[in-house]
């Protein structure tokens, strides 16, 4: 009975990263017009910028600490990658959620990415390669 305990908290784990990667970008992409009015003029609050940033290196943290597997560890950026896409893009009635007028939807898109390929980069340059293990180096 123990053993298949291992393999179904891979699979939980799996989909709730996968859930999480989508709720995040859900989440910033309804926060990316947040805005304040100084002085008559409006502000752009750059929180779905810093939101995409850490949540992404987070979410490929967790799927790497809970699966143990590096290609596992970015299905959360690519579900992420898939609503940002779909957000960006117009519908059939003309309806878009990140406008190009819009830089912190834009820097969203740019730097979340980033964030997730810098960290899964992160993660394959950690592995352990085989000649570090040769006793001739």
């Amino acid at each position: 009975m123990p053993g298949w305990t291992e393999p179904a908290y891979k699979i939980v784990g799996t989909v709730v990263g996968l859930g999480l990667g989508i709720m995040s970008a859900l989440w910033e992409v309804m926060v990316s017009p947040m805005h304040v009015t100084i002085g008559g003029t409006i502000v752009r609050v750059p929180l779905a910028t810093l939101l995409a940033i850490v949540g992404n290196v987070g979410l490929v943290w967790f799927m790497r600490t809970v699966t143990g597997r590096l290609p596992l560890a970015v299905l959360p950026g690519v579900a992420w990658f898939a609503v940002m896409f779909a957000a960006s893009t117009k519908t059939s009635e003309g309806d878009l959620l990140i406008t190009g007028d819009n830089w912190v939807g834009v820097t969203t898109i740019l730097l979340g990415s980033v964030a997730w390929a810098g960290a899964a980069y992160l993660l394959m340059s950690r592995r352990r390669r085989p000649e570090a293990d040769d006793p001739r180096s």
